[in-house]
């Protein structure tokens, strides 16, 4: 793949900075284990603080035990599933909450009251429900829950609703929508969650192990360790929990990384393949009849009526502020009409005033995501019409404004559609850019409608559009 355009240098820097990392964290560590042998050193006593070596012999004596992995694989298959189970359910209740803010009104007071409870407290209430293994099930749960149900509620809140809407005017599917969009903005809000809740899971199922006396497990030969004053055991103990908690900790958020960038890719190879014209089989006919549209109590137009048949073009011309983009959102559906009534197909595709790409995706997944069926060589050929020197790998967030415009135009172009809705699209462009867009638009709207907002006489002139001065 050509990287023409591209900083080839970045992975270096990163892979360096990320080996540099690693090494100060090692030397940290180091620098610890010699203060704590030191120390250790210092007391003169192995009973009350064995050095570094003498805990790492009884870690390695216990992990030549049958007994060690019986505990560790108890130990973990309690925390891991308690805390998957929590971690799901806060995932959906914050989604849903998102959505429906009276669902997170009802939830918010029990989340916080969970968040601020201490474990230790209702142990006893938890032993009496539950018994001593659903204990450290439910601690886990306790712990894990209100982290990542605050953190799905505000990623899921900060999704670009700007975004999902032209998605799902363009007739991206729920499912597809989610992976494409949803899930890759949640998940840098878990990610940062996660550097903290897996290791407090830890801490907390093993403690509810240790005070609930949970057989045959890590908390359970932590207490047995320090009863018979086996310190060096203790610290081989706490050593297994340590390493447990740092290798879940390491997975998960490897997993949970890659998922955000294989949902991308996930959405776009799960387009229907069948071969699909951009013009679909559908009346494209738009008619708005006596529209008048309101802003709360202002009065954006007033009795505006249009219609555009199969093959035409109209243009809305007018200064700024006097309705243009508003008309073209009632007729997608987005804004409702204060009075009137407007007749559309169903299948519809549009540029918006302002960029709606996800710039996580390369300019022909962009395209691809929703010009669904269309062959991956027509979305090249059309992507290389507008943009003849850039490669349609290029991620869109290394774009600049004019290059992501032609994407767009690009993107609703090839989306199957019976009617395209431009909102500026030429805005940003050259004089050169813009006449390949215009010509672009000419050779592919086919027996589409067209409807497009513009400031210039030329590109109505150019589309051989009727204008309609508002």
């Amino acid at each position: 793949m050509s990287m023409r355009g591209q900083d080839t240098t970045r992975p270096e820097r990163a892979g360096g900075t990320a080996s540099r990392a690693r090494l100060r964290f090692a030397g940290a560590v180091l620098v610890w284990l010699v203060v704590w042998q030191v120390v250790a050193l210092l007391v003169g006593q192995p009973l009350l603080l064995p050095g570094p070596w003498e805990s790492v012999v009884a870690f390695v004596e216990l992990a030549g035990t049958g007994a060690f992995w019986a505990s560790v694989a108890a130990s973990f298959w309690t925390i891991v599933v308690a805390f998957a189970g929590a971690f799901l359910v806060a995932l959906g209740l914050g989604v849903l909450a998102s959505a429906h803010p009276g669902l997170a009104d009802l939830i918010h007071p029990l989340a916080l009251v969970v968040k601020a409870t201490p474990v230790a407290c209702i142990v006893v209430v938890l032993l009496l429900w539950l018994g001593a293994e659903g204990v450290p099930v439910a601690a886990v749960a306790l712990v894990v829950f209100p982290a990542y149900y605050f953190s799905t509620l505000e990623g899921a809140r900060q999704v670009n609703p700007e975004i999902t809407v032209a998605l799902r005017v363009m007739g991206v599917a729920p499912g597809r929508l989610w992976l494409a969009h949803i899930w890759p903005s949640v998940v840098p809000y878990l990610l940062a969650t996660s550097k903290n809740a897996v290791g407090m899971a830890w801490k907390a199922g093993v403690a509810a192990e240790l005070i609930a006396m949970a057989l045959n497990t890590l908390g359970e030969k932590v207490y047995q360790a320090k009863l018979l004053l086996e310190t060096p055991d203790l610290f081989a103990w706490t050593l297994t929990i340590i390493l447990c908690a740092y290798a879940c900790e390491k997975a998960f958020v490897w997993l949970l990384a890659r998922s955000g960038r294989a949902s991308l890719a996930l959405a776009v190879k799960s387009a229907p393949r069948e071969p699909r014209s951009p013009v679909v089989d559908e009346d494209p006919a738009i008619t708005v009849l006596d529209v008048s549209i309101r802003r709360g109590e202002t009065r954006i137009l007033s009795d505006v009526s249009l219609k555009v048949g199969a093959g035409k073009a109209l243009c809305l011309r007018g200064p700024s502020g006097e309705g243009k983009t508003s008309l073209l959102l009632a007729i997608m559906g987005i804004i409702p009409v204060a009075r009137g009534s407007i007749t559309r197909p169903r299948r519809l595709s549009a540029v918006f005033q302002e960029a709606r790409l996800i710039e996580a995706l390369s300019m022909e997944d962009n395209v691809r995501l929703v010009a669904c069926g269309v062959p991956r060589e027509e979305v090249r050929e059309a992507l290389a019409e507008l943009l003849p020197d850039v490669e349609p790998e290029r991620l869109v967030g290394e774009l600049s404004g004019g290059q992501r415009r032609r994407v767009e135009v690009v993107r609703a172009l090839l989306c199957p559609s019976a009617a395209v809705l431009l909102d500026e699209p030429f805005s940003g462009l050259d004089d050169a850019s813009r006449a390949r867009a215009r010509a672009l638009i000419e050779q592919r709207l086919g027996n589409r409608s067209l409807v497009f907002a513009t400031h210039d006489d030329a590109d109505a002139s150019a589309l051989g559009a009727v204008t309609l001065r508002l």
